[in-house]
């Protein structure tokens, strides 16, 4: 009995520290399927990051597909009521723990290097990309992750190390038919 109330705990204990996320919403415009060429905006929003043992957000990655190309910032996360700084994009940032970011935005707090925003969101940011030119059908997976600074290593007391990513769309890019005529031998 005392196994299995040990194995309950544990796993309750492993579900609840990696709850700091909830009230994860998107929309993409258009609506797939998608083939080359098309430009898709995706629109992305946390409703809340609850910080537990003081982990605060530090990071949005946008994590795309093969099939993908041409990602363009449209509108950063903002800040509501949060520690003083800013929201940067970056394609690829790697922190001074060693830990290798990007590419989406990550937050710099002006007060404390290192540390992320106090701010429990809502977190509302939006992104452009376009399906790259191929006749293959490509991956066209979007997902986003979230990272807090015990992950980024501006604080070490971890909790929310390990939400889990938010898939977005997969998919694979919609190939046109191929029509050929028909073959005259004369």
């Amino acid at each position: 009995m005392r196994k299995v109330l040990f194995i309950l705990f544990l796993l309750i204990g492993l579900t609840a520290s990696s709850q700091c996320i909830s009230n994860q919403s998107f929309t993409l415009t258009p609506v797939g399927p998608y083939q080359s060429g098309d430009v898709v905006v995706v629109d992305y929003t946390l409703g809340n990051f609850t910080g537990i043992n003081i982990n605060w957000i530090h990071a949005f990655q946008i994590n795309l597909g093969a099939g993908w190309t041409g990602l363009t910032p449209i509108l950063a996360p903002g800040n509501p009521f949060g520690s003083v700084g800013n929201w940067l994009w970056d394609l690829q940032n790697t922190y001074p723990g060693g830990f290798n970011f990007g590419p989406g935005w990550r937050f710099v707090n002006t007060g404390n290097a290192g540390w992320g925003t106090s701010s429990d969101g809502p977190f509302t940011m939006s992104f452009q990309v376009t399906v790259a030119t191929t006749c293959t059908a490509d991956d066209l997976s979007i997902s986003m992750e979230v990272f807090d600074d015990c992950t980024t290593g501006g604080w070490a007391n971890g909790n929310c190390c390990n939400d889990p990513t938010y898939n977005i769309y997969n998919g694979v890019v919609q190939l046109p038919p191929i029509i050929t005529s028909n073959i005259n031998h004369f």
